[in-house]
């Protein structure tokens, strides 16, 4: 799992595999990321190429969590079969997800920056 601080915005990038392993383990950098000083935490899925519903509950977990202490969340870059796990649990409807961080930075007029 790596993580990427930026100012406002911090992103998480999961590996591969977001099953009850991985899901552990994007639990714990959610729990981590409290109290730092950013606003939005985006989520890259794109190196997961399988989530089941380990990985999907820790995602609403971290929505919770992320909602409860005033940051939002995001999610982009879904692969098709992670999509179809989204949109077959309605989650799709629940969680803001933008095809690229592209459209992220657009939405939110943020920059990346630069260390």
């Amino acid at each position: 799992m790596k993580t990427v601080d930026i100012k406002k915005h911090i992103i998480l990038t999961p590996q591969q595999r977001l099953d009850c392993v991985g899901a552990n383990a994007l639990e714990q950098q959610f729990i981590s990321m409290l109290g730092k000083k950013c606003n939005l935490w985006i989520i890259d899925m794109t190196n997961v190429d399988f989530i089941d519903s380990s990985g999907l509950s820790a995602l609403v977990v971290g929505l919770k969590t992320a909602r409860e202490h005033g940051y939002r969340l995001v999610i982009c870059n879904l692969k098709p079969t992670v999509k179809l796990a989204f949109e077959i649990t309605q989650l799709d409807r629940v969680f803001q997800i933008f095809n690229n961080l592209d459209a992220i930075f657009s939405d939110f007029n943020l920059k990346l920056a630069t260390a």
